[in-house]
């Protein structure tokens, strides 16, 4: 049972390092790009009513992701140990703060991995034909399998992963090239819209979360700090990269949605791709694009496995949450129990059919509160010391521009929906209440 350790070790996780530029790059690119963007790009033209202010609003989620991934960059740097979020919090405002973080996250990454996975089943589905327990057992024996083969070898899942990565971008790519390869929209049949709010700014705000929820993902690599090598090198690099590939394709799906279809059709179709390769190629095409579905969200859960039970990991590290999650396997050196705790929240919530996806409107506006704490936690650690190795471009100005988002954000989300916003704090607070009976229960 291991004791608790400095948050000034370099690597007190002993998880091997042995992530080098273009796989910790493609961990990224294969973490952060799902199904959002395929799905999100109807929402914010509903929101915002033209393609003026929809191209603002996935302007503005790339610059809060970027900002994000470079200041999660410099305290990765600072501290290359697993964890990421976690790590960060505790040493700048103590354990309550990283434990309430760890709690939101043990019940809310989880629902964005059960979410993904029966994106895929359903669309697997639709193609041959499965009923809904079928596709219950298959995303069940998907994530089991995964589970499994994580905790044998996180390296044989990252060359998977880095596979996965080119596959995604060479996908949306061919989607890119195929949209703009027919004649286009004409204007006549691309009206404006009203927003679909009344007011323009709580839609506009409304929209940005939601390419939010595309663009989530950027703190990937901080997750699995501990296990990159040379981090002072390559962390930056793989940010750069990676957040660059992410961009790039979102923004050029975007154009290539709006060159292919009327923006009437955009905002009241959820299947925009296979709606736009059906107008461009030919109804044959939906199923293509409803295989690239399936494929590109299945294919999300080997990193979502990988990365994201290093937070309860990290905290078991520190003492803060049950000793036995923080035990690495001594053959297979990987975190078996984080990663069969994660694996098994993940498969309760696909067992429970369809009633937990409620609980993902609570991801964004559930998180956003540490996503702002996260950015004073770089100021503080630059009070202490100067950034070496790499210190995020502009200071202070992405911080700056995170905090903005970030309360932009949170009085858009209530503004919209008020109950997601607070059933996000509930869970925090929950996470707040937790940490005091234990604190109690062991003086």
């Amino acid at each position: 049972m291991p004791a608790p350790v400095s948050t000034t070790a370099p690597d007190p996780s002993r998880l091997p390092r042995h992530l080098g530029t273009w796989n910790a790059a493609l961990l990224l690119v294969t973490y952060t790009i799902g199904v959002g963007i395929l799905q999100s790009p109807s929402v914010v033209v509903a929101r915002t009513g033209g393609i003026p202010l929809a191209y603002a609003a996935w302007v503005v989620g790339a610059v809060a992701a970027l900002c994000g991934a470079f200041v999660m960059a410099e305290l990765a740097v600072r501290t290359p140990r697993s964890g990421g979020t976690t790590v960060y919090l505790r040493q700048a405002f103590g354990p309550r703060v990283a434990f309430m973080f760890g709690w939101t996250s043990l019940f809310l990454t989880p629902v964005a991995t059960a979410a993904i996975t029966l994106v895929s089943v359903r669309n697997l589905g639709a193609i041959l034909g499965f009923g809904e327990s079928v596709q219950i057992a298959l995303g069940l024996a998907w994530v089991g399998g995964i589970t499994l083969l994580n905790l044998r070898s996180s390296k044989l899942v990252v060359r998977i992963v880095g596979g996965v990565g080119i596959f995604k971008i060479s996908a949306l790519a061919t989607v890119v090239v195929l949209c703009f390869a027919g004649n286009g929209a004409t204007p006549a049949a691309a009206p404006v819209l009203p927003p679909a709010v009344d007011s323009i700014w709580v839609g506009f705000g409304l929209a940005v979360i939601a390419t939010m929820f595309a663009y989530d993902g950027w703190d990937g690599l901080a997750l699995v700090a501990g296990e990159v090598r040379d981090p002072t090198r390559i962390l930056p690099r793989a940010t750069l990269l990676g957040m660059g590939l992410i961009l790039t394709a979102y923004l050029a799906v975007n154009a290539g949605f709006f060159h292919a279809l009327p923006l009437g059709q955009i905002a009241t179709t959820p299947a925009l791709a296979a709606t736009a390769m059906g107008r461009v190629v030919g109804p044959d095409a939906s199923q293509f694009i409803t295989a690239f579905v399936a494929c590109s969200a299945a294919s999300t859960v080997f990193s979502s496995l990988l990365c994201n039970p290093r937070i309860v990991f990290a905290l078991a590290e520190e003492g803060q949450f049950f000793r036995a999650v923080a035990v690495v396997h001594p053959r297979w050196k990987t975190p078996v129990v984080a990663t069969l705790l994660y694996g098994g929240m993940t498969m309760l919530y696909i067992a429970s059919g369809s009633g937990f996806e409620r609980l993902t409107r609570y991801m964004v506006l559930g998180f956003l509160p540490f996503y702002g704490l996260v950015a004073i936690a770089a100021v503080l650690a630059r009070r202490k010391a100067a950034a070496t190795g790499f210190a995020m471009p502009l200071y202070p100005l992405p911080v700056v521009f995170m905090l903005g988002y970030v309360a932009c954000g949170i009085a858009s989300g209530f503004a919209g929906d008020a109950w997601a916003s607070a059933g996000g704090l509930v869970i925090i607070g929950a996470g707040a209440l937790v940490y005091e009976i234990s604190q109690r229960m062991r003086r």
